[in-house]
Parts: C-alpha cells; sequence; structure tokens
C-alpha cells in the first residue's frame, strides 16, 4: 500500500502555479509510481484524499454568518466542511470515512456548511477532486477571524486532526493521499 503526503504552496491565490495544485505535480508524481493508467484509475477509484485547511469556526460577535444548525466551535474536534457549490469536495461517502476513523478513536467532529446567502471561498480539494477523480473529504481545525493577524484555533483541536490523520495513514485497508 501506499500513502502521499502533498504540501501545496499558493492556496490562497488560488492554487495557479507550478507549485500549487493547479499545477501538474500531484499527477506527475502519480505517473511515476503507477506508471500504468488503467492501474492508476483502478487505485484512485477506490481511494481518498483529505483536503486539510482551516475551518471558521463560529464567531460570538457574528453568529447570523453561520447556518443555525452548523456550527464549529473550538475545542470541540476537527470539522468536516460541505458546500452544495463543491467550493469544498466533501461527500457523503467520504464525510463517512472520516467520521469512521474519528468514532475508532473517539474523536469528536463538528460539521460546517456554508450559509446559502453569503460567498464562500473554497480549497485545493475540489481541485485534486476534479482533476483526479478521486473521494476527497475537506476537513480542518475552527478557527475565529480566519486570516487575521489573531486568528485564534483551540489547543486540542489540532492534535485531535493530528490524531484522526495519523490512524488514516495507518490503516492499509484504505489507500490514500493528504494534502
Amino acid at each position: 500500500d501506499n500513502s502521499l503526503l502533498l504540501c501545496s504552496n499558493h492556496e490562497e491565490i488560488g492554487s495557479s502555479s507550478f507549485a500549487g495544485a493547479q499545477g501538474n505535480f500531484l499527477s506527475s508524481i502519480l505517473k511515476r509510481i503507477m506508471p500504468d493508467p488503467i492501474d492508476q484509475s483502478k487505485l484512485l477509484s477506490k481511494s481518498y484524499l483529505i483536503s486539510m485547511d482551516n475551518a471558521h469556526a463560529v464567531h460570538p460577535n457574528f453568529p447570523e454568518k453561520h447556518d443555525p444548525e452548523h456550527l464549529p466551535i473550538l475545542g470541540r474536534g476537527p470539522v468536516i466542511k460541505y458546500n452544495s457549490n463543491q467550493r469544498y469536495a466533501t461527500t457523503g461517502s467520504s464525510a463517512a470515512m472520516y467520521k469512521t476513523i474519528a468514532d475508532e478513536l473517539d474523536v469528536p467532529v463538528q460539521e460546517f456548511v456554508m450559509n446559502n446567502d453569503l460567498a464562500c471561498g473554497s480549497t485545493i480539494g475540489p481541485i485534486a477532486a476534479t482533476r483526479l477523480g478521486i473521494q476527497t473529504v475537506d476537513i480542518g481545525v475552527p478557527s475565529l477571524a480566519m486570516h487575521s493577524i489573531r486568528e485564534t484555533t483551540g489547543a486540542l483541536d489540532p492534535y485531535m486532526l493530528y490524531q484522526t490523520i495519523s490512524h488514516f495513514y495507518s490503516r492499509p485497508s484504505l489507500p490514500h493521499i493528504v494534502s
């Protein structure tokens, strides 16, 4: 079994660079690891990609910016992110895969669904999912004041995320890529 960690650059400016997710680095590496396109296609069809970035925690000064049923809170675990316009690449099956891993460790998982009446940023998840045809889950630690000089997250959330990713890598039955 193979595992791969990809760290892409330039995500905050659209990933459009040779070192960004829209470049050909990942597909090039996969071709070198598995040159036969049929074998590569078979592997990707049963693999998962975890796209990690921050997640918007509900800000106490602006709770109306969140869907009232999905309010990520600092210190309550990693967040699975959903968007109806596919600004996040999470699907039902990819979310279930991540929840299963978290459940095996008793790590709590929160969910974030972007309010339909507000604009939503994106991650490299949809880029990789589209280019590779791989099931992808977008996750992150809840953060307040994202992109500000005082961005804040809970002390335990990064550790809980680390636990789930380590467990994901240790499971031989799940071929995977983490980016």
